[in-house]
């Protein structure tokens, strides 16, 4: 395995845990104080491989607001697509939300950084259509007023798309032709638990029906309960979302655990992990769950990055902190590759956590880093697995 590290930022931020992450507001960040966080403190958050173009699309996390960028693999160089040009200043990311339709159009949605102070003040998030050949970025709407967007998945057959939304954990269907968008229905919300109810993303399997995760509310306990978390499925000939009363198996195998990662692989099913690290596999059929098993080494793990590759394997990045390993799973055998730490020796520096992969191709593996507290995140190039 060959792995470099892609920067379009360098930033170094020694302070953060000292005084950043203990003390500092969304407002520090824009001040002149925060100057160096607001322009290099990045993320790569999302990514869409391009072949045809050869290009790598890239959704930023930044405050500055300059959230989407092309890096092109012939020359080796990112370039800016001017998003601050049609977006709002609240419009800090593309939160795990870009791909492809039907006919080649680009579909990206806005998510968020700032505080309850300024919710007033943000429009909410934008649904985003981008033309690769004209690279004419579009605001077609804000569905949403106040509340931003933090994943999309597309049903490219019937022209749909997905959103799950922050600052409230809702599920909405925004159908392409019409423009037309309604809200399913809640996530819900757990009270006891810092992270939110809903899963990085979510999934269409090959029926058509699309996969996630919510949480009970419980706010009539006095704690989160053994299984707050579980599975919703929604398909659109039905137009009902179904909350199941289960969820993906926990680590430990004592009851429920949430989801962090998903995509559809190449047998039509939906892969999903937990943040523990368990990769499972949900029956598109009958929505039963097999427990695959635990990629990654690392005591620290997370699986958010998932993708089928050509090769109709799954690949995944395991762990955080510091130790973030690739893996591959083949589908016909069930057995898992793990191929080691991304780490590039020119600067010696490994990746500290990925969040979404896109895989050209020729098989090169992109790997989007994000939430490094103490740099920029890059883009990692891997090579020598495909």
């Amino acid at each position: 395995m060959n792995v470099r590290a892609l920067k379009l930022r360098d930033g170094h931020f020694p302070n953060f845990w000292q005084e950043v992450d203990p003390h500092w507001d969304y407002d520090d960040f824009k001040d002149e104080k925060g100057r160096e966080y607001f322009n290099n403190w990045i993320s790569f958050d999302c990514l869409l491989a391009d072949s045809v173009r050869n290009i790598v699309w890239c959704g930023i996390a930044t405050f500055s607001g300059d959230i989407f960028y092309a890096y092109d693999r012939q020359t080796g160089t990112f370039r800016s697509l001017n998003f601050k040009q049609v977006g709002d200043e609240y419009d800090a990311k593309f939160h795990r939300a870009l791909m492809f339709d039907k006919e080649g159009i680009i579909w990206a949605a806005t998510a968020m950084l700032h505080d309850p102070m300024q919710y007033m003040d943000a429009p909410g998030g934008a649904i985003v259509r981008f033309d690769p050949n004209s690279e004419v970025t579009e605001i077609v709407s804000r569905p949403l007023p106040h509340t931003y967007i933090q994943s999309l998945a597309i049903d490219r057959e019937r022209g749909i798309l997905y959103g799950q939304t922050y600052m409230h954990d809702l599920l909405f269907r925004f159908d392409i032709s019409t423009q037309e968008t309604r809200v399913l229905g809640s996530l819900g919300i757990n009270y006891y638990d810092t992270t939110l109810s809903q899963a990085e993303n979510i999934a269409v399997d090959k029926n058509g029906t699309l996969w996630g995760c919510y949480a009970t509310n419980r706010a009539w306990g006095h704690s989160s309960g053994l299984n707050p978390y579980r599975l919703f499925r929604y398909h659109p000939d039905q137009d009902q979302l179904e909350f199941l009363k289960y969820g993906l198996p926990a680590i430990n195998g004592s009851g429920w655990d949430k989801i962090d990662g998903m995509i559809t692989g190449a047998d039509g099913a939906v892969y999903a992990s937990t943040p523990p690290g368990l990769l499972c596999r949900i029956d598109p059929d009958n929505g039963k769950i097999e427990k695959i098993g635990v990629p990654g080494t690392g005591k620290l793990q997370r699986l958010s990055a998932l993708i089928s590759g050509p090769d109709d394997n799954i690949y995944g990045v395991s762990g955080k902190g510091g130790l973030a390993e690739l893996f591959s799973l083949d589908l016909s055998s069930v057995k898992f590759t793990n191929w080691g730490p991304i780490y590039d020796e020119q600067i010696n520096t490994m990746a500290w956590q990925i969040h979404d992969l896109a895989i050209m191709e020729d098989g090169t593996i992109y790997a989007g880093e994000n939430d490094v507290p103490h740099r920029s995140s890059y883009l990692w190039e891997i090579t020598g697995v495909i």
